[in-house]
């Protein structure tokens, strides 16, 4: 077997054990600082980087741990990805590995050359981090203290430990997606029923144990059924969509929202009375009118509202709660009407 052989061999059984610590559910990042330590083991005076691309800004950004001098990584921390923007920031940019031997010759460093000079980096080698969508996470690049030039099997590397850590990466997102959903409303992206009524029981235990009051609100939309019958389920959709951000726009951090299914939402206010409650309704109407300007209906849709609240030493179950608020909302609901006639 020739030496190139026992080289990529060595390194494939390396990189064969990380994707087994990924089976095993090791962390994203511990994963990548495994694959920069086996790069690195590839020649003296090598230091791997890993960054990630902030999608929004087109930046680029440290995602684990390196060993580059303090003077470097903090200067490129947030730099814009372009063609010519380094070896990384052009990897990212053009989809493809970008070498450069020599920084201080290559055209894409001009502009970092005095701060390369004085961090003592000669080369630097970059590939992209590939999702299976097509989109970039980031980059995997090997600097050098020496001017040189990867062999053929030294990039296969470097290129086979991005892809791992790609791997890592999509088991991540597709793992924060099967949670997600679970405990949410695939439509609003609201907080499901089941997972709204563990966190509000875990609420009111927390807030009769500092004597703080909580309002329950059972929103339903009137008539819907009517909407969807007039504009189509499509149109039906938009308006629940709108209805939910319209009341995540206006909930606080502690406070909780779901769809707790068809046109019935409940919210959690912790911290305030029913005249708090009435405070947040009047917001969420006024808003919710305005917004309905862009969907270009005939008619608003409104909504009925059932407000019960646990105060200190008279504190009720989430159940009674939830049953006394769906009284207040059918209460609600009638009196509209009647006002209508």
């Amino acid at each position: 077997m020739s030496s190139n052989h026992v080289f990529l061999l060595d390194y494939f059984r390396r990189c064969q054990k990380v994707l087994s610590s990924i089976a095993l559910g090791a962390e994203t990042q511990d994963v990548f600082l495994q694959l920069q330590k086996i790069v690195e083991s590839m020649g003296k005076g090598r230091i791997a980087s890993v960054l990630y691309l902030d999608k929004s800004a087109k930046t680029l950004h440290s995602y684990v741990e390196n060993d580059l001098p303090g003077l470097y990584t903090d200067a490129i921390e947030g730099v814009e990805i372009g063609e010519f923007i380094g070896c990384c920031g052009s990897a990212v940019y053009l989809g493809r590995p970008v070498i450069a031997d020599d920084i201080q010759s290559h055209p894409n460093w001009q502009h970092f050359r005095e701060l390369t000079d004085k961090s003592g980096l000669g080369a630097c080698w970059s590939v992209p981090i590939a999702l299976s969508d097509g989109s970039i996470f980031g980059s995997f690049a090997i600097y050098s203290h020496e001017k040189e030039s990867p062999s053929n099997d030294e990039l296969e590397v470097l290129s086979m430990a991005a892809h791992i850590g790609s791997v890592a990466v999509e088991k991540s997102l597709f793992e924060a997606k099967l949670k997600f959903a679970a405990t949410h409303d695939v439509l609003t992206h609201l907080l499901n029923r089941t997972q709204f009524e563990l966190l509000a029981d875990k609420m009111l235990s927390q807030l009769e144990r500092n004597q703080l009051s909580m309002s329950l609100l059972f929103f339903d939309l009137n008539d819907f059924k009517e909407v969807n019958d007039q504009y189509g389920h499509d149109v039906g959709d938009k308006v629940l969509v709108l209805f939910s951000q319209v009341l995540a726009s206006e909930q606080r951090e502690s406070d909780l929202v779901c769809r707790r299914g068809g046109d019935e939402f409940l919210v959690g206010l912790t911290g305030t009375s029913k005249e708090g409650a009435e405070v947040y309704i009047h917001r969420v109407r006024n808003n919710f009118q305005i917004e309905q300007k862009r969907l270009n209906l005939t008619e608003p849709v409104h909504f009925s509202v059932g407000v019960s609240e646990a105060i200190p030493d008279a504190y009720m179950t989430l159940s009674d709660l939830i049953k006394l608020a769906d009284q207040g909302m059918y209460k609600c609901k009638k009196a509209m009407k009647n006002n209508v006639k």
